[in-house]
């Protein structure tokens, strides 16, 4: 999940208070921030509703290709953004109860003072964000005064500056071009940049015209490790039946993970073919290349990740200063979690 790969336009807002981005959110169109009730789930009639923020309709697709949702005795409405700075403006604009994101728009939320807390986390197996140069160049350490690809606030900047670290460099060592996520491929195709961070489906489209371009880094190749984060408001926690719902819905998301792993060529079809519109051939090519994920305690170690990765962004020039992402965390809400890793087994 989260390949990034949308082909909605992905605004860039960096330098956005949160009073900036809910303003930004309210003002969505509905292909920015369009919401849609489940597939799989009850009726209008269900008493708990869940609002889930959703990118690149992720979670949306696969619950209705697996059919997770079946039986649950509560609504989802999926809530669809365009990045996970945005999906913080959601929370920050009380429109949602869930929402996925990377890293760096988690410790964003922590930042902010968001009323969230880290409902579940899942790590990469493989790869679905590279570092991609264009042909000739070979190693990170020659990006230095160079053009490079990435966008502000995104999980992709801080695996830019995670991968320009193995090279002894920082963010103030490259031209950042800084544009939407939908546009990384973009400007390394048409020579704005000299490496671009990239999702799998603009690796496989680059490499298809530019075959001599290298890959510099992966998302599981760098330091510290990057965990994505599903994310609860407080208030849903502290309502009783929202929490059981937001506990039953992590359950069944990790039951549709599981279906997704083994039904790889219906996944094709469904996501990369019917809602990002590759043929079936580039569709099995970006499978190919990408990873999946798999669902993983909250401990010490993750949130030490995250504070490491917070830290590494200021000594790197991206912040002023770090910050505590320990607000992050509950230690309530982790055990209820850890408790359905401990019922819900997982594939691969």
């Amino acid at each position: 999940m989260h390949r990034r790969t949308s082909h909605f336009i992905i605004r860039t807002v960096s330098g956005l208070s949160v009073t900036g981005l809910i303003a930004l959110v309210s003002a969505c169109a509905p292909s920015q921030a369009a919401q849609r009730s489940s597939p799989g789930g009850t009726s209008g009639s269900a008493s708990v509703v869940l609002n889930v923020g959703d990118q690149q309709q992720d979670f949306e697709t696969l619950f209705a290709s697996s059919h997770a949702l079946a039986g649950a005795s509560y609504k989802v409405n999926f809530v669809e953004f365009d990045s996970g700075p945005l999906v913080d403006a959601g929370f920050a604009a009380h429109r949602i109860d869930v929402g996925t994101m990377g890293d760096l728009p988690a410790s964003l939320a922590a930042k902010s003072h968001l009323p969230v807390v880290a409902a579940a986390v899942y790590r990469p197996i493989g790869s679905y964000m590279y570092l991609l140069a264009k042909p000739g160049i070979t190693s990170i350490s020659q990006l230095r005064g160079k053009p490079v690809a990435y966008t502000t606030g995104t999980a992709e900047q801080a695996f830019a500056l995670r991968a320009l670290k193995q090279a002894g460099l920082t963010q103030k060592d490259v031209h950042q071009v800084n544009v939407s996520l939908l546009q990384l491929g973009t400007v390394l195709q048409g020579g704005a940049a000299d490496a671009s961070v990239v999702s799998a489906e603009q690796k496989v489209n680059y490499q298809q015209t530019h075959p001599g371009a290298k890959v510099l880094a992966t998302i599981d190749s760098v330091q510290p490790p990057s965990y994505g984060y599903v994310l609860a408001s407080t208030s849903a926690l502290a309502d009783k039946a929202k929490q059981a719902a937001i506990e039953d819905f992590i359950k069944r998301l990790i039951k549709a993970q599981n279906w997704e792993k083994s039904h790889q060529a219906q996944w094709v079809a469904d996501y990369y073919v019917n809602v990002e519109h590759q043929t079936p051939q580039v569709a099995k090519l970006i499978l190919a290349a990408g990873g999946t994920f798999t669902y993983v305690p909250i401990n010490a170690g993750v949130q030490g990740a995250l504070q490491q990765m917070v830290n590494l962004m200021a000594s790197s020039g991206a912040f002023p200063a770090p910050y505590n992402v320990a607000p992050l965390y509950s230690t309530a809400q982790s055990a209820r979690y850890d408790a359905v890793l401990n019922e819900v087994p997982q594939n691969g």
